[in-house]
C-alpha cells in the first residue's frame, strides 16, 4: 500500500512531466511558426501585349504580382498550359486552367514572357522574400499549379505534375555550384509553410512566374 509520501512524491514527479511536456511543446511551437509580413499596399497592372490584368502587393520596396503569368508566347516547346491526365488521353489541349494557375514557360520562355516594367525575381530577391514571411501571407496566393517536364532520362515520362499539391516558381539566376546549366527555383507544398529552394535544368521543366518590380 502507498504511503502518503509516497503519493506526494509521485504527484510531484508527474507534474514535472507535465511542466516538461508543455515546455517541449511551446518551444516546438515557436520554432515551427514563422513570421508574416503584411504588404504596405495592393494595386494591378494590365499586360498591354495581350489585355490580361493582374493583382500585386508592396512588400518592403517591391512590388510582388500574386497571380501566375498568362503570357502565351504562341509556341508549346515554350510554355503550357496544364493538362488533366483525361486530356492527355484525349490528346485534346485545354484551356481550362488558364485562369487560375497561368502558363508553365522553360526558363528561356519565362525570361521572354516579362512584360515590359517587370521582371524575373532572382534567387537573392525570393530569399528575402522567404525571410520576411511575405510568401505566406494571405494576400500573396500561392497558387498550386504543378510543373510540365519533358524529361530526357529514359527512367521518366514527359508530363504534368502535381497541380493543386505543389507550387513551382523561377528564379533568374543561375546555379554557379553547378556543372552545366542549372537554374535556381522554389518549391513549396500546399499543406507545409517552407519555400524550398532547388535548381534544375532550363530546358527540361515547365514552371510558374511570378513577377516582380523595385521602387525608384
Amino acid at each position: 500500500m502507498k504511503t502518503d509520501k509516497h503519493r506526494r512524491q509521485a504527484a510531484s514527479w508527474l507534474c514535472c512531466c507535465l511542466i516538461a511536456v508543455g515546455l517541449a511543446a511551446v518551444a516546438c511551437s515557436s520554432d515551427d511558426t514563422l513570421s508574416v509580413t503584411e504588404p504596405s499596399g495592393t494595386g494591378t497592372f494590365t499586360d498591354q501585349r495581350d489585355g490580361n490584368t493582374y493583382r500585386f502587393i508592396t512588400l518592403g520596396q517591391q512590388d510582388w504580382t500574386v497571380e501566375n503569368l498568362r503570357y502565351d508566347l504562341g509556341n508549346r516547346d515554350l510554355c503550357r498550359i496544364y493538362q488533366s491526365p483525361s486530356d492527355e488521353e484525349r490528346q485534346a489541349y485545354s484551356t481550362a486552367y488558364l485562369q487560375r494557375f497561368g502558363m508553365l514557360y522553360t526558363y528561356e520562355a519565362a525570361l521572354q514572357a516579362v512584360p515590359e516594367g517587370w521582371r524575373l525575381p532572382t534567387d537573392e530577391d525570393w530569399t528575402a522574400l522567404e525571410q520576411s514571411g511575405g510568401y505566406l501571407s494571405e494576400s500573396f496566393s500561392l497558387l498550386y499549379g504543378g510543373y510540365y517536364t519533358k524529361n530526357t532520362y529514359a527512367t521518366a515520362a514527359n508530363g504534368y505534375r502535381f497541380m493543386g499539391s505543389w507550387a513551382y516558381f523561377w528564379t533568374s539566376t543561375k546555379d554557379e555550384s553547378k556543372v552545366g546549366e542549372y537554374y535556381f527555383a522554389r518549391k513549396k507544398f500546399y499543406n507545409e509553410q517552407e519555400l524550398v529552394r532547388l535548381s534544375i535544368e532550363p530546358a527540361a521543366y515547365f514552371l510558374n512566374v511570378r513577377l516582380v518590380r523595385d521602387h525608384q
